[in-house]
């Protein structure tokens, strides 16, 4: 496996792993999903690993895992159909997608008859773990949850969540040279247009999974035809306190 793309990040400060799965994962990404999507996962990684040198909060977490949250959390965009659901969030695919490659990277070390890495790669990405990355990729969209869960999950989203607000991040820790420095390393190629496009065919092709959430948000703003006549219908609020009227009935 040929080395990964990573420049040196003098101003950053940082360094984001070359081991054999985060390669993987990356060769993965490449495999299924557009260099847009990739190059942003890249710059969450990268910023994910500033926030964490800069923040003692973090000091004591795994940048490998970081990595393999960051690399994987937008294969819910997989332009390779077959791997997505028909009826789950983009982010619960996905999660679903990320534990599947790691769980497959272990029993391909295994198959391989390389034990030691077979045993390594089993010891460390444990049951615990991988539930850990699996968080991290399904609540990347819900940061008001993610924030109080643990720490690689925290991370991730606010790692991601940079490469949005860059300098205005609201923890105050990347500066525009730092930012600059990782755009330069891992240009943009047209993510700011495969948002819309991403969101608004989900609006389309899987309504029901973005009702309650920024997906469908998107999808109004972006004025995806017949979609708001089906995010009315399902919006929670009038879903919650309608089912309060209906089961009125059944008390006393």
């Amino acid at each position: 496996m040929s080395a990964a793309p990573f420049p040196p990040f003098p101003i950053s400060g940082i360094t984001i792993p070359t081991t054999p799965i985060v390669l993987a994962a990356l060769e993965y990404s490449r495999a299924h999903t557009t260099v847009a999507t990739v190059n942003h996962c890249l710059r969450s990684a990268a910023f994910a690993l500033i926030l964490a040198r800069k923040d003692p909060t973090y000091a004591s977490v795994d940048p490998e895992t970081i990595a393999l949250c960051t690399i994987l959390h937008d294969m819910g965009w997989a332009t390779t159909k077959g791997l997505l659901s028909k009826d789950k969030r983009f982010e619960v695919d996905g999660a679903n997608i990320a534990r599947d490659f790691i769980q497959a990277e272990i029993a391909r070390a295994a198959a391989d008859r390389d034990e030691s890495r077979g045993k390594a790669l089993e010891a460390k990405f444990d049951e615990h773990r991988i539930q850990l990355i699996w968080d991290a990729i399904a609540l990347h969209m819900t940061p008001s949850i993610a924030a109080h869960k643990q720490k690689e999950v925290a991370l991730t989203a606010s790692g991601i969540l940079g490469d949005f607000v860059g300098p205005h991040h609201p923890s105050g820790m990347i500066t525009v040279e730092e930012f600059k420095e990782v755009v330069r390393a891992f240009p943009r190629a047209g993510y700011r247009e495969e948002i819309p496009r991403n969101t608004c065919a989900m609006c389309v092709e899987k309504p029901e999974t973005t009702y309650d959430n920024a997906v469908g948000e998107l999808g109004l703003k972006l004025g995806v035809e017949g979609y708001k006549e089906k995010w009315e219908h399902n919006r929670m609020s009038d879903m919650l306190l309608g089912s309060l009227e209906m089961c009125e009935q059944y008390e006393g």
